[in-house]
């Protein structure tokens, strides 16, 4: 199968590599076919979330626990029965990167993406807790801090 792309040309893929969404992504539900991109930078935790229809549309994740490692949840039964999770470690959690500008670069803690692996099921939804942001600051104000704009190229 063949996948057009902007951001990245025409991407061929196995089937078995969509990634179908049972909850949508917060304000594209209509779109619920995607495809998982790492970064040409294998050191990069940043990867792609290409919509397999609407080229346009492509999202940066990222594993929450690289930046976050307080980073905590419980995954609701329902969720564990409608994504057919069977075993804990096939459980992948990222949230979506927005960047505004190279020190301006938030993930949303409120809203997480859950994919099973085995079965490429996944859904976002909203966590009932005030802690978590939908623009939680990636860049803390301490020493060390190397993210930037650069590290989301392709």
């Amino acid at each position: 199968m063949v996948v057009n792309t902007k951001r990245f040309g025409q991407i061929e893929i196995e089937n078995n590599q969509i990634i179908v969404f049972h909850s949508p992504i917060l304000g594209f539900g209509d779109l619920k076919k995607y495809i998982l991109l790492q970064s040409e930078d294998k050191e990069s935790p940043f990867e792609f979330l290409q919509s397999a229809e609407n080229e346009h549309l492509s999202f940066i994740v990222a594993d929450p626990f690289v930046f976050f490692p307080e980073y905590e949840f419980q995954l609701e039964p329902h969720w564990i029965e409608t994504l057919a999770v069977t075993d804990e470690s096939d459980i992948m959690v990222m949230v979506i990167i927005t960047v505004r500008s190279a020190d301006d670069i938030s993930c949303n803690l409120k809203a997480p993406i859950i994919i099973n692996k085995s079965n490429n099921r996944a859904a976002q939804f909203v966590l009932d807790n005030r802690a978590y942001k939908t623009q939680q600051p990636l860049i803390r104000e301490k020493k060390g801090a190397d993210i930037d704009a650069d590290s989301f190229k392709k």
